[in-house]
């Protein structure tokens, strides 16, 4: 899978709306609303959410300022990356279900002899 960046996005910004519809065009999205964006600015929230995407502020300590943080702008908000399966399980959903079935299930012994 590629990695959308902002060379991939003609050097546009995470706060412009331009690099939001070119991850778009580059992903083959139409819809922004199939769009999740997480990250810890809320100007890049604010950005993402202008163009229709869904937001998850990551971070509710400003990485500049040192104080708390919030957006109007997000969906959630949560403290780290790894609370954003807690959000939206149904898109780990499948990975669960892979891991089920190629997890080690021990052989059976036959203890009839």
């Amino acid at each position: 899978e590629d990695i959308i960046d902002v060379k991939a996005c003609n050097l546009c910004t995470k706060h412009s709306d331009e690099a939001f519809q070119a991850a778009m065009r580059i992903a083959g999205v139409d819809e922004p609303e199939a769009c999740i964006f997480l990250d810890d600015s809320v100007k890049n929230i604010e950005a993402a959410r202008r163009i229709g995407w869904r937001s998850i502020l990551v971070g509710r300590i400003g990485r500049d300022c040192g104080t708390r943080i919030s957006s109007e702008h997000s969906e959630h908000e949560i403290d780290r990356i790894h609370e954003f399966r807690n959000i939206y399980p149904e898109l780990f959903e499948k990975e669960s279900r892979m891991h089920r079935s190629t997890s080690f299930k021990p052989k059976e012994v036959d203890t009839k002899t």
